[in-house]
């Protein structure tokens, strides 16, 4: 009988650990993100021709990613918001970006080793999908991506390649890379202005390494 008893007890405690674990996998984020934006469905990404066809992955820890990735958005979000986005872009969590860049001299031409400076008109759009992306939250309300749109640039691309540092209101980010026909690739750097609650100094640092299609980045034609 003290054995049954012993085997009940702990058949209950499983449980409990089993419904804990599910209800944290279908659970809603602690801090409401109904402001974020929807990446996929954004009226101005698809307005501004812009696709997220590339991506940041992490060149170290996965602890050390996600650390970057909560100081990325914590410009605008509180860090709690934010939940595991994997540092190699898989199992639907990730940094995705996209971009319409345009050259004051015209299209982008790698032969040419002159200094073309970008147009200070062009864009990029940075989504981070966490665990909690696309799920219900505890009103039934799909929750969103978490999103940067920057509509200001300066920079230049010289030979194959570029130095573009893109602003919004919360900071800027900083891409520096080499390009050939297909990717254009290197390192992305942040540094915010400001946190979400206006105290303290913004976050700063590198997310990663990014790759995104040359041609569907940069104006080519």
């Amino acid at each position: 009988m003290k054995s049954l008893t012993t085997r009940s007890v702990f058949s209950l405690l499983l449980l409990a650990m089993t419904v804990m674990g599910c209800s944290k996998e279908q659970g809603a984020t602690p801090i409401d993100r109904s402001q974020a934006t929807l990446a996929p469905n954004n009226q101005w990404a698809q307005s501004a021709g812009i696709t997220l066809n590339g991506d940041i992955r992490g060149n170290s820890s996965q602890d050390s990613f996600q650390d970057s990735v909560s100081g990325f958005i914590e410009g605008r979000w509180a860090p709690e918001v934010l939940g595991y986005v994997s540092s190699d872009a898989s199992g639907g969590t990730g940094v995705y970006l996209g971009g319409r860049v345009e050259l004051q001299s015209g299209i982008l031409n790698p032969s040419n080793t002159t200094q073309m400076n970008i147009r200070a008109d062009s864009k990029m759009f940075v989504a981070v999908y966490d665990e909690y992306t696309g799920r219900p939250d505890a009103n039934g309300e799909v929750v969103p991506a978490l999103s940067r749109i920057f509509t200001s640039a300066t920079g230049y691309v010289q030979g194959n390649r570029a130095y573009i540092t893109f602003s919004d209101e919360y900071g800027s980010v900083e891409l520096e890379g080499t390009f050939n026909g297909d990717i254009f690739y290197g390192r992305f750097d942040y540094d915010n202005t400001r946190r979400w609650d206006g105290g303290g100094q913004g976050a700063a640092g590198s997310i990663g390494d990014f790759r995104v299609p040359t041609c569907q980045f940069f104006r080519c034609q």
